[in-house]
């Protein structure tokens, strides 16, 4: 278990991260598909260094587990200084165990959020839908209370193995319009390009 977060000395306007978003899928489908998973490595906000892939199963457990096993995988992950996520599930329902993740990849790890979620809602669907719905509700606590850092527009994070101060820092100088950093959104349009391909 690590006790202490990653020390900087200064946030630069190209430190190197990844964001990662997953490919998009057909919500309603009882098809049971596995669902490509994209991480965009980029330094700062204008500069694509690489970009990586895996796949999930639908509300997928293991997210965590395959996630990290990607990121160690990956020729640049001696350079990524941070994992960022907007939000902690990804495939549907896989929850994303930030904790477990910065333990085990020894990278901070930041969730970006724009608007505060639902848990009310969130718990009960989880209740309906999942019979290990306890499990991934206690990673949901786990990752701990989405916490304010900007007004206008919102922006909330969720961290490990980073300060708050760092994180929200981080996110800014890898930001180029709006509260979601380029390297999310570039995997984010990669996904859903690639889903609207193969399903036209």
């Amino acid at each position: 278990m690590l006790n202490s977060v990653r020390q900087w000395r200064s946030i630069k306007s190209k430190t190197p991260i990844i964001g990662i978003d997953d490919g998009g899928f057909d919500r309603f489908s009882e098809e049971k598909k596995k669902i490509p998973i994209f991480g965009v490595v980029m330094k700062g906000a204008s500069y694509v260094d690489g970009i990586i892939q895996s796949q999930l199963e639908r509300d997928d457990i293991q997210a965590t587990r395959i996630l990290t096993e990607m990121i160690l995988a990956s020729p640049h992950k001696a350079q990524i200084r941070a994992i960022l996520f907007q939000g902690i599930t990804i495939a549907g329902f896989g929850i994303i165990d930030i904790n477990d993740l910065w333990e085990r990849t020894k990278i901070p790890v930041i969730v970006v959020l724009r608007k505060y979620p639902n848990f009310e809602k969130i718990h009960s669907a989880l209740v309906k839908v999942f019979t290990d719905n306890q499990k991934r509700w206690q990673l949901i606590e786990k990752a701990g209370k989405p916490q304010k850092v900007q007004k206008n527009p919102q922006m909330f994070l969720q961290i490990a193995g980073i300060t708050l101060e760092n994180a929200f820092q981080l996110t800014k100088k890898c930001t180029a319009v709006g509260t979601i950093p380029e390297a999310i959104r570039i995997a984010h349009f990669i996904g859903a390009s690639r889903y609207h391909f193969l399903n036209d």
